[in-house]
């Protein structure tokens, strides 16, 4: 979410609080709705509390899922740029395939994985990558015992990437299930509609306003931060980017170069 967006969000619902406020005032008596407003303020603080904790909870359970979701890009690249390495004691053309499919893998991660995890899905270029890029290595003749290290250890990594891949695709469906969504909303419309019981004509009415408008600051802030967390691959400010993927891909364009070799069409390598 952007942050102009946020805040628009934000400050719209706390006007809107402050206002409800107001015009609840004009009719309340005097000394609030209540006989004797201490119960009422001591009721309102346990359910507000009792909802700040759940709303928290939420909060933290995203937290762990955008950081296990930035975690697990990270790993996917940095075990493509050592299976790209890997490949080194293998022959030259071997060597030559294998790295030019690392390289075609992270560029089909940037162009079409991502775009498709932002939607929730997968992308079928990026799998096809992957049983071409399986099925290259399957077939590498193994010669020496250099070479079997080199083979198990490049399986080894593939196994990694392929964890990695796997646990930020899981992650870009959302933790939060719309029925703890429902809680969370309703639970916020009924802490922030409850400070109107609260309201009296014989206060400031700047004071009431901002008491209202505060605690819809708190409450609203708090679900656009789960909600920003809970989508961790929109492409908005903040969001994870395939950061990390396109810094193993330029290191292996940039070592792939150095080495005077022909440029890479990802076409001819397609699965």
């Amino acid at each position: 979410m952007e942050p102009w967006l946020a805040a628009l969000i934000i400050l719209g619902a706390a006007a809107l609080s402050a206002a409800g406020m107001l015009i609840v005032r004009r009719r309340a008596p005097a000394g609030t709705f209540f006989k004797d407003p201490i119960p009422a303020g001591a009721v309102y603080t346990v359910a507000g509390t009792a909802y700040m904790v759940i709303l928290a909870f939420v909060f933290f359970i995203a937290f762990e899922s955008y950081g296990g979701a930035k975690a697990d890009a990270e790993e996917e690249a940095t075990a493509t740029l050592a299976m790209f390495h890997a490949a080194g004691p293998f022959g030259p053309t071997t060597r030559a395939e294998l790295q030019a499919q690392m390289i075609c893998y992270a560029r089909e991660v940037i162009s079409d994985g991502w775009p498709a995890m932002r939607e929730g899905e997968t992308s079928s270029v990026v799998g096809a990558r992957v049983s071409a890029m399986e099925e290259s290595a399957e077939q590498v003749p193994v010669n020496d015992v250099k070479q079997a290290a080199a083979f198990e250890h490049w399986f080894a990594l593939n196994e990694e990437r392929r964890q990695g891949r796997q646990g930020r695709i899981g992650e870009a469906e959302g933790l939060v299930p719309p029925v703890v969504w429902l809680i969370l909303i309703i639970g916020a419309v009924v802490v922030i509609a409850s400070v109107a019981l609260f309201a009296d004509r014989e206060e400031a009415a700047a004071t009431q306003a901002a008491m209202a408008a505060a605690i819809a600051i708190i409450v609203v802030s708090g679900l656009v931060l789960v909600r920003f967390l809970d989508k961790p691959y929109e492409d908005k400010s903040g969001s994870i980017k395939p950061t990390a993927m396109e810094r193993t891909l330029a290191q292996m364009e940039r070592e792939h170069r150095e080495r005077g070799q022909a440029v890479i069409r990802c076409t001819d390598f397609a699965g």
